[in-house]
């Protein structure tokens, strides 16, 4: 190998001190230098790039006082086995294939760790537990839900005696009635098939549901015939004063049946 100590960009310079480095491919062996004036050669180095094994080796020269005159060729030369040009790109082959070995054998033990059933034996009690626990909170959410649709249609009733019976007044009130059945019947049907689910798992909580169902249906009965009241008194098919004594029992009775409907959707 061919190159200079020092370039033409030096022309115009003296310069006191020069130390050159030269990086040679790894594996090289046998290293002499021939100069065309004299050199102190320094002890070689190692430089490790991230393909190399054991580095490549650093040859540095030294010389002083150089000028124009010094600007000649040098000749190095060195053994380099030819099959060490394949080192590198067999390390990135081998490394490649390691890393694609790794993340099958990852996938695998994935795929047979997700098949693998690890349960002893399944507990069954626990696994009813569960269901029984999640209906329970179903249940307890749709029996709100029914319980905030008597509110409303309370409050149809509350919007009419304040309105002083106006044009039309009995064919809405009807029809807001009539919607917020529907979507009572949707809700307590709900419950009903929750109840036959809790059944099969726990008839002890069963019972409770079913207590539920009991007094729920003591307060839509007096809503109902409350509701049935007011179209008759929009109707005039009922005199106000039978009206205000029968609305004052069935509030009474709603209360009481309310009051063990709460009692009993807290043991949920």
């Amino acid at each position: 190998m061919k190159m200079r100590i020092l370039d033409h960009v030096y022309d115009d310079m003296v310069v006191e001190q020069l130390l050159l480095k030269i990086i040679l491919p790894e594996g090289v062996k046998d290293i002499l230098i021939s100069t065309p004036f004299p050199v102190t050669r320094e002890d070689d180095g190692l430089f490790a790039t991230y393909l190399d094994t054991v580095g490549r080796v650093v040859v540095s020269l030294r010389a002083a006082k150089l000028n124009a005159l010094h600007i000649q060729d040098f000749t190095l030369y060195y053994k380099f086995p030819g099959l060490l040009m394949l080192q590198e790109p067999l390390l990135v082959v081998a490394a490649f294939l390691a890393l694609f070995i790794a993340v099958s054998e990852f996938f695998l033990l994935v795929m047979i760790w997700v098949r693998l059933d690890l349960t002893l034996s399944p507990d069954r009690d626990a696994e009813a537990k569960m269901r029984v626990s999640s209906h329970c909170s179903l249940v307890a959410s749709r029996h709100y839900k029914r319980v905030a649709i008597y509110h409303a249609m309370l409050d149809e009733i509350t919007k009419q005696q304040g309105l002083g019976n106006p044009p039309n007044a009995l064919s809405q009130f009807q029809a807001n009635i009539k919607k917020l059945q529907a979507n009572l019947k949707d809700e307590s049907q709900a419950i009903a098939e929750l109840l036959a689910k809790i059944r099969s798992d726990n008839s002890e909580v069963a019972e409770k549901v079913n207590e539920l169902q009991k007094y729920d249906r003591e307060v839509r009965e007096a809503v109902v015939q409350q509701c049935s009241n007011m179209e008759k008194l929009l109707g005039k098919k009922m005199a106000k004063q039978a009206y205000a004594d029968q609305e004052q029992e069935l509030s009474k009775r709603r209360e009481e049946a309310m009051d063990k409907l709460r009692n009993v959707a807290a043991l949920l």
